[in-house]
């Protein structure tokens, strides 16, 4: 994927988000389209539970961070129980490290009280685009 083409899934995430998605919604959504827009709806579906720290409790892990475990996932996990699923956890935990790396937090809350909108800081939608940017770069899509 290009910068252009990079560029227009993190616009994609961020009004995905302005528009009313969950967070975890908008990551899948907006890197869904592009690498399986097939199964979208259903994994759409799938990530809506996880959005503000599950259930929107913010106690759990931030919903654009499992958004982005769950396109992870959708490419490389298994569906038999005899398939080598050691590229989908290490990508996975490569992502989560880059995750806490470029935001400094895990937890939805954390995020929140940290991060999310303090002075100099974006919001959700920007958390969502960066996340996003994360992603595409460690998949190289």
């Amino acid at each position: 994927m290009d910068q252009t083409e990079k560029l227009a899934v993190m616009e994609k995430a961020r009004i995905a988000m302005r528009n009313g998605w969950h967070c975890s919604e908008s990551v899948v959504l907006a890197v869904g389209d592009q690498l399986f827009p097939d199964k979208l709806p259903h994994i759409l579906r799938i990530a809506a539970p996880f959005s503000g720290g599950i259930g929107g409790t913010q106690e759990e892990l931030c919903g654009a961070c499992s958004g982005g475990l769950m396109v992870i996932g959708a490419l490389h996990g298994r569906i038999a129980v005899n398939e080598d699923d050691a590229l989908c956890l290490a990508l996975s935990s490569a992502f989560r490290e880059r995750f806490k790396a470029h935001f400094g937090y895990l937890r939805c809350k954390d995020q929140r009280e940290h991060w999310i909108g303090q002075p100099g800081q974006p919001d959700c939608a920007e958390l969502a685009a960066q996340t996003v940017r994360l992603l595409i770069e460690l998949i190289a899509v």
